[in-house]
């Protein structure tokens, strides 16, 4: 997460590869998400139509 949020410093606009559920541990996407939008960093969310977690 620190990592992240160290990047989001710098970032103009996230894209995340995020199919919006809960993170499974500290600093997963949501995380990162949830600190960007926090920052007010825009975020650009792709999850493809039928894509599924494992």
């Amino acid at each position: 997460m620190t990592a992240s949020a160290r990047m989001l410093d710098d970032a103009e606009v996230l894209f995340a590869v995020w199919d919006g559920q809960p993170a499974r541990g500290y600093g997963g996407t949501a995380d990162v998400v949830a600190e960007a939008r926090r920052l007010e960093v825009p975020v650009r969310v792709i999850w493809p139509a039928g894509a599924r977690r494992d």
